[in-house]
C-alpha cells in the first residue's frame, strides 16, 4: 500500500530534476530527404562572435541536434550544408499571472448514528467555488536563429527561428532546448508551440 505514494514522490522529485521549455517556433525547408553528403558547417549569425565561448558552447548544443537527426559537423570545405546560428537573450522581466483558489464550504450534509440510537446531521465540507488570486514570477526572453545554404548551389535551403519565455536564468540549458524545437523534425521545417523537455534542472 506504501508503493504508489512512494512512487508519486519519486515522480515529482524527477519532474523537479528537469527543465521543460515551451517554444514558438517558425520554419521553412526545401532540403531533400535524400541530401548527400549529411554535412554541415556551424558558423556565427549575425551579432555573434567565433570567438565567444558562449557562442561555442551553444554552437556544440546545435551540432548535438543535428547529430541526433544524422547530420555531421564538418570543417567548411567538407560541408554541403552552411549553417549560420545566432541567439539573443532579453533582461529579466517580471509579470503577474492569476491563480485560481479553492474556496471551502459546506456542501451538504449528512446523518450520521454517534451512538446507538442516537442521530446527528453534520455538514459535508468541500470547494465551493474559486477565487483568483495573482502571483509574481521572473522570466527570459530568448531567440534563436538557424539558417543554411546549400554549399553547392549557394541557394539557402532552410530558415527556422524560435522564441521563449520561461523562468530558467540558464541560457545554455534554455537554448539547447530552443534548438531541439526548432529543428524537431530536420530536415523539414516545424512550426508552432512546441515543448521540449531536458534531464536536467535548470
Amino acid at each position: 500500500m506504501r508503493l504508489i505514494p512512494a512512487l508519486s514522490a519519486a515522480l515529482v522529485l524527477l519532474l523537479a530534476a528537469c527543465t521543460s521549455v515551451t517554444s514558438t517556433v517558425e520554419g521553412y525547408s526545401v532540403i531533400p530527404a535524400d541530401l548527400a553528403p549529411k554535412t554541415v558547417h556551424i558558423a556565427p549569425g549575425p551579432g555573434m562572435s567565433g570567438d565567444s565561448l558562449a557562442w561555442r558552447s551553444n554552437a556544440e548544443s546545435l551540432a548535438g541536434v543535428l547529430a541526433a537527426r544524422g547530420y555531421a559537423s564538418v570543417p567548411r570545405g567538407e560541408a554541403r550544408l552552411l549553417a549560420r546560428f545566432s541567439y539573443a537573450a532579453g533582461a529579466a522581466e517580471t509579470e503577474r499571472y492569476p491563480v485560481r483558489v479553492p474556496i471551502q464550504g459546506i456542501i451538504g450534509y449528512e446523518t450520521r448514528e454517534v451512538r446507538e440510537g442516537v442521530l446527528q446531521t453534520v455538514p459535508i465540507r468541500g470547494t465551493i467555488g474559486y477565487r483568483t488570486e495573482y502571483e509574481t514570477r521572473t522570466v527570459y526572453p530568448r531567440q534563436i536563429s538557424v539558417t543554411m545554404r546549400d554549399a553547392r548551389s549557394g541557394q539557402p535551403v532552410f530558415e527556422a527561428s524560435a522564441s521563449s519565455r520561461d523562468t530558467c536564468d540558464r541560457t545554455d540549458k534554455v537554448v539547447a532546448l530552443m534548438l531541439g524545437a526548432a529543428l524537431k523534425s530536420f530536415p523539414e521545417a516545424q512550426s508552432g508551440r512546441v515543448t521540449q523537455t531536458g534531464d536536467k534542472a535548470c
